[in-house]
């Protein structure tokens, strides 16, 4: 049921359109599928190493189905700031073998970024102090410095986790 858009309207709607390599899965959330992936060469869009890239597992939702560690894709994504996204439906209808030679004649040669090292995903987990606050605002009293303590570790790590 995708509207489906030529190759020069997928051009134009795309924030992103690269060779990427997937690294690995980084989280399943509710049927989409998260993977730290990196980019080998950039035709239009932001040229990082490595970006967070999410389809979802399902076929029949338009996703691109589970991606395996290695597996290397042309992407029409959308998104910015390193966190990108993509369906079947993103896909130019009239697309084929020779896309990256179109690519390169609308938007020149791409950026080759394979040569750069791919940056290891931060963790999720809170730096290791806060890991020993935890216990130590227990110890030393009240109930409510420890929930004050374990709000902010939770805060921390949620935003650490959306940025991959």
């Amino acid at each position: 049921s995708c509207m489906g858009y030529t190759f020069d309207e997928s051009a134009e709607r795309a924030d992103l359109i690269a060779d990427i390599t997937i690294v690995h899965e980084v989280e399943d959330d509710s049927g989409h599928v998260t993977y730290l992936a990196a980019v080998d060469t950039v035709w239009k869009g932001e040229q990082s190493r490595a970006i967070m890239f999410a389809t979802h597992e399902e076929t029949t939702a338009c996703g691109l189905g589970r991606l395996t560690d290695g597996s290397s894709l042309l992407v029409w994504a959308s998104g910015g700031e390193g966190r990108y996204s993509t369906t079947w439906c993103s896909l130019p209808t009239d697309g084929g073998p020779d896309d990256r030679e179109r690519l390169t004649e609308r938007f020149g040669e791409p950026a080759d970024l394979s040569d750069q090292p791919v940056p290891e995903q931060r963790s999720a987990f809170p730096p290791v102090w806060l890991l020993i606050a935890l216990p130590v605002a227990a110890v030393m009293g009240s109930t409510l410095v420890s929930v004050i303590a374990l709000v902010v570790v939770l805060v921390l790590m949620r935003r650490r986790a959306r940025r991959g």
